[in-house]
């Protein structure tokens, strides 16, 4: 596996957000801060933004990683000022259910970036 990668980017108005590899309670911390300063940079100008969160390649060291990412990635204070956000998964079970149960216009899961960053893109 490649090493952990723990960063976000701004594209025009897609936040790229990655979390990948193998993850610690300390590195979501790390993670999120930097992601919600982002995100705070476009709700400060009264902007929403499209999320990519890249979890392709995502090992968590103990099941309280996964539980510590859900709870801060899932804030009222972020996801109200999402236009759209998809997420880059490995292809598997995970990615099967999550597709096959989402209910949101606004939510697009794949294995595919490319198709990702398309759709994100032309999403209005």
């Amino acid at each position: 596996m490649n090493g952990k990668n723990i960063s976000t980017s701004i594209s025009e108005d897609i936040i790229i957000t990655n979390l990948t590899g193998f993850i610690t309670l300390a590195d979501v911390n790390i993670w999120f801060n930097s992601f919600e300063e982002t995100c705070n940079s476009f709700i400060r100008q009264g902007k929403k933004y499209k999320l990519l969160v890249n979890r392709k390649g995502y090992t968590p060291e103990h099941f309280s990683v996964q539980k510590l990412w859900k709870d801060k990635f899932f804030s009222n204070h972020i996801l109200e000022n999402t236009i759209a956000v998809a997420f880059l998964l490995e292809k598997g079970d995970i990615l099967i259910h999550l597709k096959q149960s989402n209910t949101k216009d606004n939510a697009m899961f794949s294995s595919n970036y490319d198709q990702l960053i398309d759709w994100l893109t032309k999403y209005k």
